[in-house]
């Protein structure tokens, strides 16, 4: 196993905020939870964990996240936004357009974004994006969040056919081998400025939903409340599905997972 060289990244990084400092250790629980640590006691923003192992990495809804040692870009950011908690999926879609512009510039493969926070490589998930948060005393503002980004970058699934089909990794897609710490330098410098625009009330609502799956076309959501099928008419500036059933109403979907309405038991 190859580990990140981060001295090489440092030395490149064009930031002013993110990336500094870079935190890593060879194996961790989750980036996610040494990340919030950090924050309790204080830790800046900008501060970037990464591990090779995550040995309970989580994605949304309570999922694991499983890739081998070395073969995923596993980052967890520290972030205090001056955003209301209304404002909170701003920072997933700031994640998720620099996460894409990152891989797109790195591995010029064409990059795609399942609602509301996966990473698509020619219609199988290469990477997914977390964020956590935490409210102030008075719950009023954000204390505080954590954004979390996996991206597999070497992962071989040749041994997980659960995954096999509906998961893929850079170096496949790419017909190459991936340099994790260039994808991390852009990555970083992406984030900065979409996260910059965001924090300055110049969102990049536009370019996200460009880049949805299966805008126009009829889908299965699956919310907490229950399943429903309709088309998939658009995207608030808040980050929102919207769709609309078979009466003409239009439905505001802020949590759930969107399938193509063909597919069954998602």
């Amino acid at each position: 196993m190859k580990q990140l060289d981060l001295i090489a990244v440092a030395s490149r990084l064009q930031t002013k905020v993110m990336g500094r400092p870079l935190v890593y250790a060879p194996r961790l629980t989750s980036t996610q939870d040494l990340a919030a640590r950090l924050a309790t006691r204080g830790w800046p923003e900008g501060a970037a964990v990464l591990a090779e192992e995550q040995t309970a990495g989580r994605g949304r809804q309570g999922r694991s996240w499983w890739a081998p040692p070395g073969g995923a870009l596993l980052l967890s950011l520290l972030l205090r936004p001056t955003l209301p908690p209304s404002q909170a999926q701003q920072l997933v879609i700031a994640a998720g357009l620099a996460a894409a512009e990152a891989i797109e510039d790195v591995c010029a493969v064409p990059v795609e974004l399942k609602w509301p926070n996966d990473l698509y490589v020619r219609g199988r998930k290469v990477g997914g994006i977390l964020v956590e948060s935490r409210l102030s005393p008075d719950g009023r503002a954000l204390d505080h969040a954590i954004v979390g980004i996996g991206i597999n970058v070497t992962v071989d699934f040749a041994n997980q056919p659960a995954l096999q089909a509906i998961a893929t990794s850079l170096h496949v897609e790419a017909g190459h081998p991936v340099e994790r710490e260039g994808l991390l330098q852009t990555l970083l410098e992406r984030w900065e400025a979409h996260y910059g625009a965001a924090l300055a009330g110049k969102p990049c609502h536009v370019e996200w939903a460009s880049r949805l799956l299966w805008l126009g076309e009829q889908v299965l959501v699956v919310t907490p409340e229950g399943s429903l099928v309709g088309t998939a008419v658009g995207v608030s500036k808040e980050g929102a599905l919207l769709i609309r059933r078979p009466n003409g109403e239009v439905e505001i979907i802020w949590a759930g997972e969107v399938f193509p309405a063909e597919r069954e038991n998602p």
